[in-house]
């Protein structure tokens, strides 16, 4: 009796099962080149611009004092809550601040369009830029702010394009301590070389690892540098640079590919198994057009077929070990069990026929 109420509280203490399955893979050779949009539509590779603002400050010495009159400025983030086709701002496009203040960028953006989800819902497009305040003066700095765009105000777009910043600063008219040139040239170096720097590391470090920087796409812009005298022999030097690049998400690229490269491919959920070893750039001197860029790749990159491993779990509750390869079966082509790429399943307590019943302990382990 004690050896069975043993047995029993082992099985019931240690009861569980590891599955061990071989996704499908392939081994490839991309295309030279593939299109792709933002916000593109089905069956079209897309691809996201991110963007990034740091900003930096030194002091140097003063030189002297001069009369100045200097324009405020500061960087933005646009929204597009519009729709989910990209918008293109020209140069000089007004930014108006409550106040009536208006603000102009001086170089044309795209703003990417809305995601929408599921539901219908849309998460706005983002991207970030300068501003430059249009006459000089201390009116002109702000704390955090909204901004309308006045050019669409006759049209439904004005309530759903907006700008917002953390402040725009810098406006002075007046006697200044001032810089002598050689020090502000050196002191501005110094500032967007650590600039760059700290804008390179974010791209590095920042972009999700399911996403790929397109190389060539990678730009910094520097702001106007900002002096503000401190007192009679110190002088305070601030700029700010604004990053952006293009990036494609790995799962979107390796569909894209496996559309036009792999026999019987039918829109299943792929991957790279290593994104090393493809290489994604622009063709030429591909630049956005219209939301549309050419991508050259090149390597030999390994695509690996995606499940659901709580899927594949839930599937195999309670059900008895002689339905297992039927059971798995149903995950193909993404699983597929040969000779050559094994399923398994080992249940403990080995005489046991059946799954359990808790899905937490189930383990699916991939090989």
């Amino acid at each position: 009796m004690l050896c069975a109420l043993s047995g029993i509280l082992l099985s019931t203490l240690f009861a569980g099962v590891t599955v061990s399955v071989t996704p499908k893979t392939a081994v490839v050779t991309p295309p030279p080149t593939i299109v792709a949009q933002v916000n593109a539509p089905v069956g079209v590779l897309p691809y996201q611009v991110v963007s990034a603002s740091r900003t930096a400050s030194t002091t140097v010495k003063a030189s002297g004092s001069s009369q100045v009159s200097k324009s405020a400025s500061g960087v933005i983030t646009i929204y597009n809550d519009y729709g989910t086709s990209p918008q293109t701002l020209v140069a000089t496009t007004r930014f108006a601040a409550p106040n009536g203040n208006i603000y102009r960028i001086k170089s044309g953006v795209t703003v990417p369009g809305a995601t929408k989800a599921a539901d219908g819902t849309l998460t706005p497009g983002t991207v970030t830029a300068t501003v430059y305040a249009d006459a000089p003066g201390a009116t002109y700095n702000l704390g955090q702010t909204q901004f309308t765009i006045p050019g669409f105000k006759s049209d439904p777009q004005y309530t759903k394009f907006y700008a917002q910043t953390t402040g725009i600063t810098g406006g002075f008219v007046g006697q200044q301590a001032s810089v002598a040139p050689a020090d502000l040239t050196a002191a501005q170096s110094a500032l967007e070389g650590g600039l760059k720097n700290a804008l390179q590391q974010a791209a590095s470090t920042e972009i999700p690892k399911q996403y790929l920087l397109i190389a060539g796409t990678f730009a910094v812009t520097f702001g106007d540098i900002v002096q503000t005298p401190i007192d009679a022999n110190t002088v305070a030097l601030s700029e700010t640079a604004t990053a952006s690049g293009d990036t494609v998400r790995t799962s979107d690229l390796a569909a894209a590919i496996a559309k036009q490269e792999v026999t019987g491919y039918n829109n299943e959920a792929v991957d790279f198994a290593d994104t090393s070893a493809i290489t994604v750039g622009l063709q030429g001197s591909s630049t956005p057009s219209q939301g549309s860029l050419t991508l050259a790749l090149s390597g030999s990159p390994t695509l690996v077929w995606q499940f659901d491993p709580n899927a594949l779990k839930a599937a195999l509750v309670g059900k008895s070990k002689s339905a297992f390869e039927q059971i798995v079966g149903s995950f193909a082509p993404a699983i597929t069990c040969s000779k050559d790429t094994p399923c398994s399943a080992a249940i403990r307590p080995f005489w046991s026929s059946t799954f359990p019943t808790d899905v937490n302990k189930i383990t699916v382990v991939t090989k």
